[in-house]
């Protein structure tokens, strides 16, 4: 059985648009996660959704994942899930794309997590994830 996590190494050859689209993208999302509440990140979020055309596909959602992570290295603060999964959204919005942004916690042990989803399912989450964590944003 292969489970694709989202620290697995990324493969996927990229443009230099897309590397730059993914700084843009970890830059804004940063920004956004130090001087907004989640709340109006959301509320942002779902005003700018409905002018996308459609939802990604697995392979367009692997190139905003690669840009994404790749140019994480190189941004000198912290980028965990919450900063590369909001990332991760900005970069499809400036395509045009959708995808569902999702912030949840586990309670035994605590934990929170932020992820993507795409057609209502996590992108690159493992099998058990669901199970684990409860959803309490999503936009």
């Amino acid at each position: 059985m292969s489970l694709e996590l989202s620290l697995n190494p990324i493969t996927i050859k990229l443009t230099w648009i897309d590397r730059l689209r993914g700084l843009f993208a970890l830059v804004i999302a940063y920004s956004a996660l130090h001087f907004l509440s989640l709340s109006r990140i959301c509320e942002i979020l779902s005003t700018l959704k409905p002018r996308c055309s459609r939802e990604m596909t697995t392979e367009e959602a692997d190139v905003a994942w690669g840009a994404v992570r790749k140019t994480s290295f190189f941004f000198f603060g912290r980028a965990a899930c919450i900063e590369l999964s909001l990332a991760f959204i900005i970069f499809a919005l400036t395509k045009g794309l959708s995808a569902t942004w999702c912030v949840g916690v586990a309670t035994e042990p605590f934990q929170s997590h932020a992820w993507v989803e795409i057609d209502g399912k996590p992108f690159k989450e493992s099998d058990y994830f669901k199970r684990h964590f409860q959803k309490l944003l999503e936009s």
